[in-house]
């Protein structure tokens, strides 16, 4: 699936495993996936449904990351 919009949130690999293993979007049944690319540098990739009006940017995924953050800072 290519992305029709891409949120980039830059934090530390902590933060990233603890977005990958709790994101949920508020607006569809999303699935994340973590990658590293030839940098090294930690990606993921949120798939969207169709639809969805973060997919199309119409709302921001920030609120969804934060939320799935805040359970390392908890």
């Amino acid at each position: 699936m290519t992305p029709r919009h891409t949120t980039h949130v830059t934090t530390t690999p902590e933060l990233i495993a603890a977005i990958v293993a709790n994101y949920s979007c508020g607006h569809c049944s999303s699935e994340t996936k973590p990658w590293t690319d030839r940098h090294g540098q930690l990606h993921i990739n949120v798939h969207h449904d169709d639809g969805c009006p973060v997919l199309e940017g119409a709302l921001s995924a920030v609120p969804d990351a934060f939320r799935a953050a805040r359970s390392v800072t908890a």
